[in-house]
């Protein structure tokens, strides 16, 4: 008989080891390793395919585009539905540090100008921001990873807590509110912040000493 696989998984695995079809025993080898029906996944997948293809036409091809072919600013393609930067792609990367960088970025890893980023640099936005490698994501305060640390911060005066005193500032962290349905820009706080993801970030490089980048 042909199963689900995620289905027998869970067959199996809940201790039944008989067929759910004809109920005889399923052998150990075959629980163990089942055997995946190439020919039916193929008819599967056919099906799948035809089944878009009538329900949403032809449909342009999504490519991807590699750093060195992306323009130097900030772009929309036919695909973008909103006008402006709202769906704007990040133009080229100028800088070759890995996102998880943490400090400064020096001269070294920046073959455009052999300068590296220095501190007081203005940018026009975000987008072109995150070119530059100050600070990577288009939306989010907190660039980082929960175990690893955060790299950079974006003070965005979002929340009714932060403050910016130029030489020292404090920072509210990130969460506590609906943005659900593409509410990005809901500023009512409905739930207290956790330590978890960015926050987590946050905290962990405050606790281990590592460089933060501020980005205002």
């Amino acid at each position: 008989h042909n199963f689900c696989l995620k289905c027998f998984e869970k067959w199996v695995n809940s201790g039944k080891r008989t067929c759910g079809k004809c109920r005889g025993p399923i052998p150990s080898k075959m629980a163990s390793q089942p055997r995946i029906n190439a020919a039916l996944v193929a008819v599967i997948r056919m099906a799948r395919t035809a089944k878009n293809a009538s329900a949403g036409g032809s449909g342009n091809p999504v490519h991807y585009i590699r750093n060195e072919a992306r323009p130097d600013k900030a772009f929309t393609t036919d695909r973008a539905k909103k006008a402006g930067k709202a769906n704007a792609s990040s133009g080229q990367i100028f800088v070759t540090i890995a996102p998880d960088h943490f400090g400064p970025i020096p001269a070294e890893n920046d073959p455009k100008r052999r300068l590296g980023v220095l501190v007081g640099e203005t940018w026009e936005d975000r987008l072109e921001c995150r070119q530059w490698g100050a600070h990577f994501p288009h939306v989010a305060g907190i660039a980082g990873q929960s175990e690893h640390g955060a790299q950079s911060v974006a003070l965005s005066g979002g929340y009714i807590d932060d403050e910016d005193h130029g030489e020292w500032f404090l920072y509210t962290g990130s969460g506590g509110r609906d943005l659900s349905g593409n509410k990005r820009t809901n500023k009512e706080q409905s739930s207290d912040q956790k330590f978890d993801k960015m926050n987590a970030a946050l905290r962990l490089s405050c606790k281990k000493g590592y460089p933060v980048r501020v980005v205002r």
